[in-house]
């Protein structure tokens, strides 16, 4: 930055210089050549009134000692008489020169023409005597181009001292409009504003922050969140593997009569399903967080699936004395039926998992301000308050010994949370300990 202002403030010196310079020359040498051509004139004049009064000799005094300009006499015929710069006998005849013949008719004449005695541009001022003489004074206009030419040299001394001068103001202002830059506090970049015209990009900067830094907890919540889904993972593996490897080992080693091989297989059996369960559920969970496109949406009647629920459930109903029901109407949703499927089965069996002997689930399909509402009511347990924004996490478990006993894998919850995300769905769940609890999908 510091370079381009300093090449572009000693372009705009320069420019504005020579600019201004040649500005005043050409009124300069406007004026200086009126003021010649005024002197000139006047010159002819003195000398005119003064060769009235004086000798000729007087011609040879006035320009040796009181004029630089070129004095020339002569007579009627154009002959030169007498001339301040050469030998008169050396000079043509005048009478052809435009400012002579204009003195011998009009009694004055003038004229600006190349000199061929001097090699230069030259003025004449022509005047006639009473005698019928002329008196002729010139001055070169080279006179007034020296006296703008010898500027020159002070023009280049006082450019140097503009450009050196420059040179420092602008490393020094350079310092100052950067020092504040470099000291601000990017961390809190709206504290303190050195600069206006910086605003935006600092409000940006602030957004950026933000950003990076609610990036930052969502990466430290998901990494919590990872490590936590791998200890448990390993923990619920951990406990179906450790029941089947023993129960294999006593059976193996015949440690096991007869009668009890039925009820050890059963053991395994049950471990090896709750386990196929676990293994199943975390793979729907991952292709859930992945949002995986092979997962095909169609029409789903609402109502339908929830009988085919219902039927399912009916067992595990009947065999803790449970009154499950369905109400409803048939409403369609777009959705991936087995992500569907999965969500209505949950809450359903979450229901009757945790409601005791001889309690009712109520499962309903119907309309909410013309939406698709799933709905399953239990008089079971209920749920806290504190716990009810925490059931939807991985493996949580309100009642850690009551849902060991239920055989669940703990992601139930989790399917039902991914999958509404997925549907573009809202959970709403109402519950109090001891009364029971409601839970609604609103598509």
């Amino acid at each position: 930055m510091k370079q381009r202002i300093l090449s572009h403030g000693s372009f705009l010196v320069i420019l504005s210089v020579l600019l201004t310079f040649t500005a005043a020359s050409v009124v300069m040498y406007g004026k200086f050549n009126t003021y010649m051509k005024e002197n000139v004139r006047n010159e002819a004049e003195y000398i005119q009134a003064g060769l009235h009064q004086s000798p000729e000799s007087y011609l040879s005094e006035i320009s040796e000692t009181l004029t630089s300009s070129r004095i020339t006499l002569l007579d009627k015929d154009g002959n030169v008489l007498f001339d301040s710069k050469k030998d008169p006998e050396e000079l043509q005849n005048h009478s052809d020169r435009p400012e002579v013949v204009q003195a011998m008719t009009e009694g004055y004449g003038e004229s600006v023409r190349f000199s061929e005695t001097l090699s230069r541009q030259t003025f004449y001022c022509a005047l006639r005597l009473e005698d019928g003489n002329v008196i002729r004074v010139a001055r070169t206009t080279d006179s007034v181009l020296f006296t703008l030419f010898s500027s020159f040299t002070l023009l280049g001394i006082l450019m140097i001292g503009i450009l050196l001068l420059e040179f420092f103001l602008v490393q020094k202002q350079t310092n100052d409009l950067i020092a504040p830059i470099n000291q601000l506090d990017l961390e809190h970049p709206l504290q303190n504003i050195c600069y206006e015209e910086l605003r935006p990009l600092l409000v940006r900067v602030d957004q950026q922050n933000k950003q990076i830094a609610r990036q930052v907890a969502e990466l430290k919540e998901a990494e919590a969140m990872r490590r936590e889904f791998s200890a448990n993972v390993s923990h619920e593996l951990k406990t179906p593997l450790m029941s089947i490897s023993g129960y294999a080992e006593l059976m193996m080693k015949g440690m096991v009569s007869q009668e009890n091989v039925p009820e050890f297989s059963g053991r395994i059996y049950s471990e090896a399903s709750r386990l196929t369960c676990l293994v199943s559920d975390i793979i729907q969970l991952s292709r859930l967080d992945g949002k995986d496109i092979d997962m095909p949406f169609e029409t789903v009647d609402c109502y339908e699936m929830a009988e085919d629920v219902v039927r399912h459930l009916k067992s595990a109903a009947e065999k803790k004395n449970l009154k499950l029901s369905l109400t409803g109407e048939k409403l369609t949703v777009n959705g991936v039926r087995q992500v569907l499927y999965e969500m209505f089965y949950n809450l359903a069996d979450n229901a009757v998992k945790y409601t005791g002997e001889g309690g009712q689930v109520k499962i309903s399909v119907e309309a909410r301000n013309g939406h698709p509402c799933y709905k399953v009511q239990d008089n079971g347990i209920g749920i806290p308050k504190a716990e009810q924004e925490r059931i939807f996490e991985r493996f949580y478990r309100v009642d850690k010994s009551h849902s060991r006993q239920t055989g669940g894998t703990g992601l139930g919850l989790s399917i039902v949370k991914h999958g509404a995300a997925l549907h573009h769905a809202e959970i709403r769940v109402d519950s109090e300990p001891g009364r029971g609890t409601a839970m609604e999908l609103i598509f």
